[in-house]
Formats: structure tokens, C-alpha cells, sequence
């Protein structure tokens, strides 16, 4: 987002009207505003009244410029109030999402859907924030239903994508709506003009339904067309910080493939290009590790560890254990964990807490296979 659309000019003239901060959620300085502000993954724009400090408007995942001018739009609606109809009801529905009411949200989404009816420009918009409310507050069958029954109408753009993802995401096997939602994201991954992030995300998600429902040979061939898909937008990126956005995912790619192999040329060369980022050699660790270079995984490890900072070590520390895990070294492994978890206890309580949980759960699992 940051190297292909906030420096669009398509958001100048939003500029002067909003104080903007991006905030690094894995450095320690900013552990109470990640824990005042918590969210449900990265990337995630959050427009903040400043006489209040409570959130306006809370968007999960990427945008375009134009989109996002209309969700900063959108938010100084909340903000002051006022507005009618079909523009209320959003705002209103916008400010309940800002507060984590999801349930509630969804239901003042739902009616600006019907108050604004199918010309409303805001509806795309709409259904994208319905089926997200929907996913995050754990109603999956609302959530497949509203993609299906909506998608259908939407223009074929990045909110069509969204929608149709979010949607695949919450079908559940065997729901009737869930084969025409996979056909809508089998059209979905081919369209011109997307987001590459979205598209990809599209592929994930599809070749990882295909994976629990129809079986290998849907899945491989969706993660292959994915992981073409992937290598043709890191051939054209224009910055080595693009390339690095598509790498996470083309080592997704790969690893769902059981391929590790076919994303390690690509890793290296963004740790050349990025000598101070922990996230190449921590996504090489990975790498080694999948094709048993055990000691290449561990310098990985070491060089990741040099350069990551607050919740980025515990990532560093989890990967370690895994290495040693699975070269076999049980002890290793859980020293690893157990330092981890001591770190992971001096950083602020919430923005930790999936990692701790996750190296929690890996050092008791290496005490029950001894």
C-alpha cells in the first residue's frame, strides 16, 4: 500500500484535512496504541476522531486511491454526525464497526443497503464493510450468504474481489451458496486492473478451499496459476519494497505447493536488496527449513534476530524452535520457546499475545512427544 497507493495523487487534497501517522504495531513504542486501537490483521486504516479518540471508521486490507478517498471521506461523515437515509445509516454502522459491535454494525449495514437501493454509489463499499462485520464477528453463514447474494451485482473491481474473498472465506462445506462463490472468485482472480495483493489473496483462499473440498489436483492447479500470477507481478514491480510485499506471498505459494524451493532465488535477492529488514531472512528460515538446510534455516534465524525489534523477535524466536524441532533437536527447541516466551513477557500484554500463545503452544507440544 504504501509503495503503490498512499503516495497517489489522487489523495493530495486529503492532505491538510487529516493529521496522518503510520504506525510499526511491532515496535514496543507503539504497544499503547496497538492495545487502545486493537485490529484484526495489517493492513488496516482507521480514521480517529481527535475530540473523542474513538474510532470513526475501521478498514480491513487494502485499497485503491479513489477508494480510500472515499473511505476518508466516509469517516469525516462520522466524526460530526448529521447526513440522512442511506448516508446515516453507513455512518452510523461505520461508527458501531469503529467500536468492535459487529453484530450491530452489520444490521445498520444491511439497512443503508436497502435505504440506498442498487444505484446507491456507496453500495460497493457497503457490502465489502457488510460481509467484513460479518466474518470478524463470527456470523460465517450471514457473511457466504451476502457474498453470494450480492457479489453477482457488483462492478468487477477490487471490491468485487473483496467481497467474493471474504465470502469464500466464511463458506462453510457443503453450504449451497459455497459453489457459486467459488465460481465468482474462479472469475475473480482473472480480472485486469486489480490490486495485486487482492488477487493473490483471491488465489489463497480459493486453492485453499479446493484443497479442503475437491481435492489435490483443483488445489495444485490453482497454487500454480497463483504462484504464475506472482512472479509476473514481482517481474514488473518497480521497487525492491513491492517486490518484498509479493515475496511473503510467493513463499505462501510455494509452500502450498510443497515447492520451497521455487520462492528461494526471489528471498535472497530481497535480502540483498533489503540488508536491514528482518522479513527476508525470517521468511528464508522458513524456506531452509521446508528443504531440511537446518543449518542455513538457523543462520537465517541468527541474522533475522539482528535486525527484528519487539514483537518481531518472538516471530524470530518461533521460527528457531521450529528449525530445531524438526531437525530433530527437542532440547534446542524448547529453549528456544521458553526464551521467547521470557522475552515475549516483558512486551505489552495484548499486541503479544497470538505469539505467545503460539510459542506456548508449541513448547507444551514438544514436552508430549518426549
Amino acid at each position: 500500500m504504501r509503495a503503490n497507493v498512499l503516495n497517489d495523487t489522487a489523495l493530495v487534497r486529503q492532505a491538510r484535512q487529516f493529521a496522518w501517522l503510520s504506525i510499526d504495531s511491532d515496535k514496543p513504542s507503539n504497544a499503547g496504541f496497538v492495545e487502545k486501537f486493537p485490529t484484526e490483521g495489517v493492513p488496516v486504516f482507521l480514521v480517529i476522531d481527535s475530540a473523542t479518540e474513538k474510532v470513526a471508521l475501521s478498514w480491513y486490507g487494502s485499497a485503491t486511491a479513489s477508494q480510500l478517498v472515499t473511505l476518508l471521506e466516509d469517516g469525516k461523515r462520522v466524526a460530526p454526525g448529521g447526513g440522512s437515509g442511506a448516508e446515516a445509516l453507513l455512518a452510523r454502522a461505520d461508527e458501531l464497526n469503529g467500536q468492535k459491535k459487529l453484530a450491530e454494525a452489520a444490521e445498520f449495514y444491511e439497512q443503508a443497503l436497502k435505504a440506498g437501493g442498487p444505484a446507491w454509489p456507496r453500495r460497493a463499499r457497503t457490502v465489502e464493510s457488510l460481509v467484513m462485520a460479518y466474518d470478524f464477528g463470527h456470523n460465517q453463514k450471514a457473511c457466504a450468504e451476502t457474498a453470494a447474494r450480492e457479489a453477482p451485482s457488483l462492478a468487477r473491481d477490487r471490491s468485487f474481489v473483496n467481497t467474493v474473498y471474504f465470502g469464500l472465506d466464511c463458506a462453510q462445506p457443503g453450504a449451497p451458496e459455497l459453489s457459486k462463490i467459488e465460481q465468482l472468485a474462479e472469475e475473480g482472480v482473472k480480472l485486469p486492473g486489480v490490486l495485486g495483493d487482492d488477487t493473490s489473496g483471491l488465489y489463497m483462499i480459493l486453492a485453499s478451499t479446493y484443497r479442503r473440498d475437491k481435492g489435490e489436483d483443483a488445489a495444485t492447479r490453482t497454487a500454480t496459476s497463483w504462484l504464475h500470477y506472482l512472479q509476473g507481478q514481482i517481474a514488473k514491480a518497480s521497487s525492491a519494497e513491492t517486490r518484498m510485499g509479493y515475496d511473503f506471498q510467493l513463499v505462501s505459494a510455494a509452500l502450498f505447493l510443497h515447492q520451497p524451493e521455487l520462492a528461494l532465488a526471489d528471498v535472497e535477492r530481497a535480502e540483498r536488496d533489503l540488508p536491514r529488514d528482518y522479513n527476508p531472512p525470517l521468511l528464508l528460515a522458513t524456506l531452509y527449513r521446508e528443504m531440511e538446510r537446518y543449518d542455513d534455516a538457523l543462520r537465517a534465524c541468527d541474522r533475522a534476530m539482528a535486525r527484528a525489534y519487539g514483537q518481531a523477535n518472538l516471530r524470530v524466536y518461533l521460527a528457531r524452535g521450529r528449525v530445531l524441532a524438526k531437525k530433530g533437536d527437542a532440547v534446542g527447541a524448547r529453549k528456544a520457546y521458553a526464551e521467547g516466551l521470557d522475552f515475549g513477557r516483558t512486551l505489552a500484554e495484548a499486541p503479544a499475545k497470538s505469539y505467545l500463545d503460539a510459542l506456548q503452544k508449541s513448547l507444551d507440544s514438544i514436552g508430549k512427544t518426549q
